[in-house]
């Protein structure tokens, strides 16, 4: 039953993700990147990591989606029937793509993960539980301080992605200025 639930979480991850590269509207394609992520949350769930669900949540879906859809809102003449939706390099796109693929899966053959079993189940065959995983409240806390430790430099990403997001805005805003001075 578990192995049904996380094929029906792909198939949504993969159909949405299809709907998402191929739809003529751009906004259409940008809901359909939200139901992408919302299922790659779905997917930490059933790998019962919950913290990573509700990050996956917020930043991506409530941050990233929307400053997608507020940028194609904000463009002018994005949703205009003479605008070219495809530039052609669709060979290109395929070659790169069955190249990442074929990458992915021989680094995931060639790593240490068990791929027959959940991962959840090495604990629940565990007879003492207190031992057989951390404390939830110990992980989430010490978590935070990881993050921003300087030598570690996942601080530094955080604010080049804010950043990034922020001039991505303030440049759809800019092209979506009426004015031209």
């Amino acid at each position: 039953m578990a192995n049904v639930l996380f094929y029906l979480i792909a198939g949504v991850i993969i159909g949405s993700a299809f709907l998402a590269i191929t739809l003529r509207n751009l906004f259409h394609c940008a809901l359909f990147l939200a139901l992408t992520m919302f299922g790659v949350s779905g997917i930490f769930l059933y790998l019962n990591s919950e913290f990573l669900a509700a990050v996956q949540v917020l930043i991506y879906v409530g941050a990233v989606t929307v400053l997608i859809i507020f940028g194609i809102m904000l463009t002018r003449n994005v949703m205009d029937e003479k605008t070219r939706v495809m530039n052609g390099q669709v060979f290109l796109a395929l070659v790169v793509a069955a190249a990442m693929m074929a990458i992915s899966f021989a680094a995931m053959n060639k790593s240490v993960f068990k791929t027959n079993d959940h991962p959840m189940a090495a604990v629940s065959a565990s007879p003492d539980q207190s031992q057989a995983s951390p404390s939830t409240h110990t992980d989430v806390y010490s978590l935070g301080p990881e993050l921003i430790r300087p030598e570690k430099g996942f601080a530094f990403a955080f604010e080049f992605v804010s950043i990034l997001l922020l001039s991505a805005l303030v440049g759809a805003i800019v092209i979506a200025r009426k004015d031209p001075a």
